[in-house]
């Protein structure tokens, strides 16, 4: 029987011809597309989820403060972990991690310069983050010697052209350090917060001389430094766990300044929730999975309404089966094989697509674009998706034919399919769906607008910037005499994106208990008239001994701290008293998605790495070729690298301009599908109306008249569409909008724009159709059967 059913299915796919490859092509489109995009949801939900026992393992932040100077960290002191394996009984293990500074390594006499991905760690790391493969070495002895460091795969054949680089050598140019590799592990996959490729031992700052000012990371609780992750005993309470590391850190401290408590977050959710309870991110996955049920459902759409637009022409066969004996449960199951048919047709078609779009999807995703068969999660979103879309296209179509009435079937009519009303209905649908679609592209777009046009309160244009290490002071003052330099400054951060902060400030008429957390940057007396910051009162720093005890604060800091007429006001910085010089006017230090943060801008010039150098665009590659020159005077084993100011400020909005792109691409996809369904509908129509056209003709009517007939009922459930999607599109847009502090308010003309882009695409496929209809010999129309 099943292989009758199938016989029958390939002849009536063949007999449907081009309205069969519409199925099949526009199914592959939508299934190969959505099929990536699931896989991509797929993977932001499965962060870190390949360890052993993810729901046991808590991220450890700390809290700060209260009302508006409340502040969540990831940055915890190195004693935490060391005091919760001892005192919390419900601590199984912990371990610290932290950034180790960008450096230049020599391997194999070749130099490599390492910028991301480099961390401290304790020697239990992959005891608590066991999904980490160790290829060589000894996991149960990660770090043998205090020198000892774990590479990644890939950096491992980097550094050595082999992965087993057991026992291998290099060095740190900066400070002459020489590391032994003890261990590799398999490269991190795309689905894990921690990439690192250098780990090294954090034994090594276990050692350091008090004697020196400092203390040794196991007990100076001011140093928070590290992020601490913990793995509980099964069924222990974390928020009982955080109680006690709260309990624990108090004990350490003679007064109450500076209250702080701890907080347990889970492994699974620190990439999708920020410590502070943004959840952009996990709004981001939730309209990109959205977004992929959309297309699929257009494509589902498409395909039930050819299907039930054709019913007609298969009435007489279903009547004479029927009449033949043949039951409704038989005509259903041979309409579902060919279904299935259709849809394995277009699966496997998809498959085939995907490869040619694996290359797009990596480049704006930045993930890496595997899609393996052998991959069992790869077969749970392929079953996913065909059972979606034989449960959607597949199975109403069959019972809805398979229940026509014999008696009609056999007249060539089918009362309840003819009335077209669900087709019209799935068109709607279909358009709001796309439409939704374009109205996201236009705002994501004018919010990248904003944020690329926006005034972020100092000068950026033109400006590249680099380290220059223990040189900074002989590269800054060469390069102030060369003409295509318009201006050098240092700092210790990016006026782009200020890193470091602290909790150690006072004033006169501070409150005891008072948190306040606020960025700081150490800049020289160059930094604020080469970035045009804005004085608002007092002056600039002058480059002269006085500048060490002064700080600038910008608006918010002022306002925060609630301090009247702050010029010549004491400032307590850490643990320097000076005084307050002056106010610059707010500008960005991190994202718009974050408000301003407090700041406090202090000037030691000789603790300064970062150097700016202020050009303009003809006169950039003279500027960096002069500056290049200077380096290897300087610096000559190691290689210059610089980056322009705007591209690292574009670099922290990648997230917005990868769901820029995946909008722009989607909605594309679901214009093209919809076309197709609509080019195949009014194909249809146009068929069964020939007679009717032809007469039409004869009596007069003109090629504009016959293709306004036939495109106006179309039209008008576009039309519904837009008005249907307009609220919602709104709604969702708005919704992702709050994320951002400063933000772009959603213009009427957007869903006019979406709007006309809908209807003139729609007019374009019904116009091809209509006109060609229109144009026939109507002699031969009206002889048409």
């Amino acid at each position: 029987m099943i292989r009758n059913y199938l016989k029958i299915a390939l002849r009536n796919l063949r007999a449907g011809g081009w309205y069969s490859a519409l199925n099949i092509g526009g199914l592959a489109v939508v299934l190969a597309v959505s099929l990536l995009l699931f896989r991509w949801v797929q993977d932001e939900l499965s962060y870190d989820s390949f360890h052993a026992d993810t729901e046991r393992i808590y991220q450890v932040n700390v809290h700060f403060g209260k009302g508006e100077d409340e502040y969540t960290s990831t940055s915890t002191p190195g004693p935490i972990a060391v005091a919760a394996l001892r005192e919390v009984p419900e601590v199984e293990s912990a371990v610290r991690m932290g950034d180790y500074p960008s450096a230049t390594f020599r391997a194999n006499n070749k130099t490599f310069t390492e910028k991301d991905n480099l961390a401290y760690t304790d020697a239990n790391f992959v005891d608590i983050f066991n999904g980490f493969k160790v290829l060589y070495g000894n996991k149960n002895v990660l770090f043998p010697t205090p020198n000892a460091v774990v590479l990644s795969e890939k950096l491992a054949r980097k550094f050595f052209g082999t992965a087993d680089a057991i026992g291998k050598t290099f060095t740190n140019v900066e400070s002459n350090a020489t590391f032994t590799v003890s261990a590799v592990l398999e490269n991190a996959p795309d689905n894990s917060s921690f990439k690192n490729d250098i780990y090294v031992n954090l034994a090594i700052l276990k050692t350091l001389d008090p004697g020196k000012g400092g203390r040794p990371v196991d007990e100076n609780w001011d140093d928070y430094g590290f992020g601490t992750y913990v793995k509980l005993a099964a069924n222990a309470d974390p928020s009982a766990v955080a109680k006690k590391l709260t309990s624990i850190q108090a004990k350490t401290r003679d007064d109450a300044t500076n209250p702080s408590n701890f907080q347990l977050q889970p492994l699974s959710e620190i990439h999708l929730y920020a410590v502070e309870g943004n959840d952009s991110a996990d709004k981001q996955v939730g309209i990109m999975g959205a977004v992929a049920l959309l297309l699929l459902s257009i494509g589902c759409i498409n395909y039930v309404n050819l299907t039930t637009a054709r019913a007609t022409r298969r009435a007489r066969e279903i009547g004479i089966r029927k009449v033949a004996g043949a039951g409704s449960r038989q005509l259903a199951m041979q309409l579902l094989v060919e279904s299935l048919l259709t849809l394995s047709l277009s699966l496997f078609l998809s498959i085939m697509l995907l490869q040619g779009i694996l290359p797009f999807y990596a480049s704006i995703t930045g993930k890496s674009g595997r899609f393996s068969l052998f991959d069992p999660h790869t077969w749970q979103i392929l079953l996913g998706a065909l059972t979606f879309c034989f449960i959607l296209a597949g199975v109403y179509p069959a019972f809805l034919i398979s229940g026509f009435n014999p008696v009609q079937a056999l007249k060539g009519r089918s009362s309840h399919v003819s009335g077209a009303l669900l087709r019209k209905s799935l068109v709607v649908a279909q358009f709001a769906l796309a439409t939704m679609l374009i109205v996201g592209t236009f705002v994501i777009g004018s919010q990248m607008r904003f944020i690329r046009d926006r005034d972020p309160g100092f000068d950026r244009k033109h400006t590249f910037t680099f380290d220059g290490r223990t040189f900074t002071p002989q590269i800054k003052q060469a390069l102030s005499g060369e003409s295509s330099v318009l201006g050098v400054s240092t700092s210790t951060d990016t006026p782009v994106n200020v890193l470091t902060g602290t909790l150690s400030t006072d004033w006169d008429g501070k409150a005891k208990d008072r948190a306040l957390i606020m960025a700081q940057l150490n800049v020289d007396r160059d930094f604020i008239p080469n970035f045009k910051l804005k004085l608002l009162a007092g002056r600039n720093f002058r480059g002269t001994k006085v500048d060490s005890t002064s700080v600038i604060l910008n608006e918010t800091a002022v306002k925060q701290t609630g301090i009247k007429d702050p010029i010549g006001k004491r400032f307590k910085l850490d643990a320097t008293e000076g005084i307050i010089i002056g106010v610059v006017k707010d500008f960005n230090i991190t994202s718009v998605r974050m408000p301003i943060f407090p700041l406090v801008i202090f000037s030691h010039p000789g603790r300064n790495f970062r150097v700016h150098v202020h050009t303009t665009a003809e006169l950039a590659p003279v500027a960096i070729k002069k500056t290049e020159q200077l380096w290897k005077r300087y610096m000559p084993a190691y290689p210059f690298e610089y980056a322009f100011l705007d591209a690292d400020y574009n670099a922290l909005y990648r997230t917005e301009e990868q769901t820029g792109r995946l909008f722009n691409f989607f909605a594309g996809v679901a214009i093209v599908i919809s076309c197709l369904g609509l080019l195949g509908l009014t194909s249809f129509t146009t068929e069964q109306r020939t007679k009717e056209i032809g007469i039409r003709k004869v009596l007069g009517a003109t090629v504009l008249n016959i293709t306004t007939l036939l495109s106006r009922d179309f039209m008008k459930l576009i039309l519904i569409a837009i008005v249907i999607a307009s609220p919602i599109a709104w709604l969702v847009m708005d919704h992702w909008l709050n994320d951002f502090a400063y933000k772009v308010e959603i213009q009427w003309w957007i869903f006019l724009l979406a709007g006309l882009l809908a209807v003139i695409t729609a007019l374009l496929t019904i116009g091809f159709q209509s006109i060609k209809a229109a144009m026939a010999n109507p002699v031969q129309s009206i002889k048409a059967e």
